[in-house]
């Protein structure tokens, strides 16, 4: 399928955007409304607090009322001996009763404010619910992902920060399992066979010289990787348990090749080849690339199969946690605005904006969106959904 302007000169995305567009739309409708409740219900929560500590220091000051009155009383009897001991019991008694009612009170906010924090925690995952739903499709230019690997029991934990225009990350959950590589063990042999490491500089039998000592590490079992736009790390261990012998490989991404070995003995300390001349000089860098390039593919295979969306970082600050999807869907509509403005530009009718799709046999079809129709939509989030449409500039 081709895509093409109104004025069918060809479309550079290729996608069909005034879809996305609507998508959008109604996903910011949604999402910024929870949040607007969830807004609501945390300004609910600090009344509530308010109010139980207004009502305790009223509890308070009553009771020190009481007592002093009941002081006062007794100093101007003229039974003060016999009066005294019923004062004493009538404090004890309006003590006793205060303090139950403070804490029946305070039980009763308490129980109120764990509603409705039940309430926030059920926006917040429908919000990323819906979210997921939306930027599981990658609708905005990604700029690189950074992939989370881990051994599990069995197979691996796998996750994937895929970071976008304008600091807006993405972090997925990946079904490592549903790949057939990553679903079992997985050793160096699987990448690359004959990888040859030096480990450390030893003393042979009957020889005075220390030479390295060569560590064939074909059978040792990845552990972690961390792999980014920039940088490869992973450790091989030779059994499961984290402090079995391992060697650490980081790995330079940008410009020339370079590479960083640590190597550990089981339950020792890892130190850097590369401070020792001897060692580093044994490095073998061409199989250690090919290594690299074959574990960076089959790390690559596991990005179609992301799935559950952790959370969404903007500028590093937790979306959910800090209630930013206002924010967020501002940013999403500033680089949505201009393909917005170009698709406008080429859009016969002043009323919609429009696309045209090709199929393979030359048959084009027109995609359209009304412009009243977004206009109606992002109205019932009122001044919000109006910055939107200012943003977008779909009018």
């Amino acid at each position: 399928m081709k895509y093409l302007y109104g004025d069918s000169t060809e479309f550079q995305m290729q996608i069909d955007f005034l879809r996305l567009l609507n998508n959008f739309v109604e996903t910011s409708v949604k999402t910024i409304k929870l949040e607007n409740a969830v807004f609501n219900l945390k300004e609910t929560i600090m009344d509530r607090r308010r109010l139980k500590n207004s009502v305790i220091d009223e509890m308070d000051n009553f009771t020190l009322t009481v007592e002093n009155a009941i002081v006062g009383a007794v100093s101007r009897s003229k039974e003060q001996e016999t009066i005294v001991k019923y004062a004493e019991k009538s404090k004890e008694f309006l003590k006793k009763f205060i303090e139950d009612g403070k804490t029946k009170f305070t039980d009763e906010i308490f129980q109120e404010i764990t509603q409705f924090e039940k309430k926030i925690e059920e926006a917040d995952e429908g919000n990323r619910k819906t979210l997921e739903s939306f930027f599981i499709y990658d609708p905005i230019p990604i700029i690189f992902q950074i992939y989370t690997i881990k051994a599990a029991e069995k197979g691996f934990t796998a996750k994937v920060q895929v970071d976008s225009e304008d600091s807006i990350s993405c972090i997925f959950d990946i079904a490592s399992s549903e790949s057939p590589f990553w679903k079992g063990n997985v050793r160096v042999r699987d990448f690359v066979k004959g990888v040859e490491i030096p480990a450390r500089m030893k003393k042979p039998f009957l020889k005075k010289e220390l030479v390295p000592e060569i560590v064939n590490i074909d059978d040792f079992l990845l552990g972690d990787l961390i792999l980014s736009d920039k940088e490869l790390e992973v450790v091989f261990r030779k059994r499961s348990d984290t402090n079995a012998q391992r060697f650490r490989l980081k790995m330079n991404l940008k410009g020339e090749f370079s590479v960083d070995v640590s190597y550990a003995e089981e339950n020792g300390v890892e130190k850097s080849l590369n401070d020792v001349p001897e060692l580093k000089n044994q490095l073998n860098i061409l199989r250690l690339q090919e290594l690299k390039e074959k574990i960076v593919e089959k790390t690559n295979y596991l990005y179609p199969k992301k799935q559950k969306l952790k959370t969404i970082l903007v500028k590093d600050r937790d979306v959910f946690e800090e209630n930013l999807v206002y924010d967020l869907m501002q940013r999403v509509a500033q680089i949505f605005a201009p393909t917005v403005a170009e698709i406008k530009k080429r859009s016969p009718s002043n009323e919609e904006l429009s696309l045209k799709s090709e199929d393979e046999s030359g048959k084009r079809n027109e995609i359209y969106l009304k412009k009243s129709d977004v206009k109606e939509k992002l109205n019932a989030i009122n001044e919000k959904g109006t910055r939107l449409l200012e943003i977008l500039d779909v009018m």
